[in-house]
């Protein structure tokens, strides 16, 4: 697995582009523990929230942020080509 995050413009904002684990890998923790990582790089950089974007049919994804402390923060109609609305999740560190 690994976790694609990058400082964002909007200042103290750590903006996770992806968090993927092998799908023969999942349910082990190994998600909870990038996740973690991710957390503690930000608080090292003194960045004070992280923010992710999933796809609305992607319940699982959506079920894995808001069990790690993630809340719904917005949405947005057209941010995949496909046409799919793209919901956003922040959590304040």
């Amino acid at each position: 697995g690994f976790l694609d995050a990058s400082p964002h413009p909007s200042p103290g904002l750590l903006w996770i582009s992806n968090l993927v684990v092998d799908q023969s890998q999942r349910r082990k923790g190994i998600g909870s523990r990038l996740l973690k990582a991710g957390r503690r790089w930000a608080a090292e950089h003194h960045l004070n929230q992280m923010m992710l974007e999933v796809q609305t049919k992607n319940y699982p994804a959506i079920t894995f942020a808001q069990k790690h402390g993630f809340q719904f923060c917005g949405y947005n109609e057209r941010y995949y080509p496909n046409g799919d609305i793209a919901l956003f999740f922040s959590l304040s560190i």
